[in-house]
């Protein structure tokens, strides 16, 4: 009876009016709050992103209006690095490390945090390479590991990946998790290691394909597989079916309709023929989507011997339906197709006579027999000419 009593009391007195007053909201709160923002939006929660904007100016101003024992407490520093490395703005806890009020014992990992944040990396590595993540709190782990995996990057890109591999082991499911994969497949395809690439992407689709960010993930895992040549062939290509099983029908025409473009710039026309047909698929009749599938497939058969169904297909796609980028490239399709069968000017066969002089004089015992087939001479002088026309379609610096 007397329990049941006092169980009736400790209800009443947290239902009481003032009771939740009683104990301030910490930044150490608000930052959880953060983090379930984020855990929202990487599994797919728009609206999250608009909500976590307010929350970070909301602890912005409570850092500005903290007093100065708040940073007594290490949980409450930890989560002014926790803020800052989450997108918070920096002149909030640079005015704080100005103040004095952070005890010396705490003031590498926020000034460490500053720097990187506003791109000072030298002075980030100075500051946060000897800060095992593994012995800061939990709020605070898998964040530190990835920002040192970014400033380890270009020196040492596999420590890097290392790192990337302890952010998703110290904070998994949340969108550090999420980034560190993103960021690690990019860094293993700069290595050339295609299988770990689909072994990494297959996991990354099945725990966060509804991402705020995965259609910008989907794009670039289409691009890296061509700059990195991971998809060059048909037998690489195939490697990415079960992955492309797993997507959505909108996120695989979007892998394969990249992957597409990229391979026809390349001039690698049996992947791209091959990936723009896969696309066309899925694509619904009439869209803008089915006119680009159409215009790969097109520009990837004109330059095998069905020379006249390519040139033919390519000319019907409407051009109207493509957006400015690929009305450039149909254009110059048409245009390499037009020219594909011209006879060489006296100019070009002395400049083709010049090449195999030197190098005749270059590789003295190499085999110079005329056999190869008309489709591969057609191949060959489409690939000189597609790449004069790609590089005109191309931007002129990299992005």
């Amino acid at each position: 009876m007397i329990a049941r009593a006092a169980l009736l009391f400790l209800t009443l007195a947290l239902a009481a009016p003032g009771f939740a007053a009683d104990r301030e909201r910490t930044l150490s709160d608000m930052m959880s709050e953060v983090q379930r923002l984020q855990a929202r939006m990487a599994v797919g929660d728009k609206t999250a992103y608009t909500e976590q904007q307010g929350r970070l100016r909301a602890i912005g101003a409570a850092i500005s209006a903290s007093k100065p024992e708040t940073w007594k407490d290490k949980s409450e520093t930890d989560a002014v690095a926790d803020y800052i490395l989450s997108g918070g703005q920096p002149r909030e806890v640079a005015r704080l490390l100005e103040s004095g009020d952070v005890p010396s014992g705490e003031d590498s990992l926020l000034r460490g945090a500053l720097a990187y944040t506003t791109g000072r990396e030298r002075e980030a590595e100075a500051l946060l390479g000897d800060i095992d993540p593994k012995k800061t709190s939990l709020r605070l782990a898998g964040q530190l590991a990835y920002a040192r995996s970014v400033l380890q990057t270009a020196r040492n890109p596999r420590q890097a990946i290392v790192l990337l591999d302890l952010a998703r082991l110290l904070a998994p499911g949340t969108l550090v998790e999420e980034a560190a994969l993103r960021r690690e497949i990019l860094l293993v395809g700069d290595q050339r290691d295609g299988d770990r690439v689909v072994f990494l992407s297959r996991q990354y689709v099945t725990r966060f394909g509804h991402s705020i960010y995965a259609e910008d993930f989907i794009q670039g895992l289409a691009k890296a597989t061509t700059r990195f040549g991971l998809g060059d062939e048909m037998a690489s290509f195939r490697k990415f079916d079960f992955l492309l099983s797993l997507l959505s029908p909108d996120q695989r025409r979007l892998f394969l309709l990249t992957v597409a473009r990229e391979q026809i710039l390349n001039g690698k026309f049996e992947v791209a023929g091959a990936a723009a047909r896969q696309a066309l698929n899925d694509a619904s009749p009439g869209s803008t989507d089915e006119a680009r599938a159409k215009l790969f497939v097109a520009s990837a058969k004109f330059v095998t011997e069905d020379y006249d169904a390519g040139v033919g297909a390519l000319k019907a796609v409407d051009r109207a339906k493509l957006d400015k980028p690929d009305q450039d490239l149909r254009d110059a399709m048409v245009y390499s197709a037009t020219h594909l069968r011209d006879p060489p000017t006296d100019a070009a066969n002395a400049e083709a006579d010049r090449e195999e002089r030197v190098a005749a004089a270059r590789f003295p015992d190499a085999d110079r027999s005329q056999n190869a087939d008309s489709a591969s001479l057609t191949i060959e002088r489409a690939e000189r000419i597609l790449g004069r026309a790609a590089a005109l379609n191309s931007p002129k610096s990299p992005p």
